[in-house]
């Protein structure tokens, strides 16, 4: 570096390897996140008071044709 003298080059990724790693970034992100919650939901209990319970209407209900 002292012989050159200046800062030595550094050689960047190309604009597809960038592309490419950005977007396997944000699929790891998605799958992780999609990981975590499928756990989180996995672990909670249900309630066993409410499974004898009939189901809720959905807001479809209202809609009258």
């Amino acid at each position: 570096m002292a012989a050159h003298g200046g800062l030595a080059y550094l050689e960047t990724s190309s604009a597809r390897a960038q592309r490419s790693q950005r977007r396997l970034t944000a699929v790891t992100a998605i799958l992780s996140m999609a990981c975590a919650t499928a756990l989180i939901g996995a672990m909670a209990k249900a309630d066993d008071a409410v499974a004898g319970a009939p189901p809720a209407p959905s807001p479809l209900h209202l809609i009258r044709i």
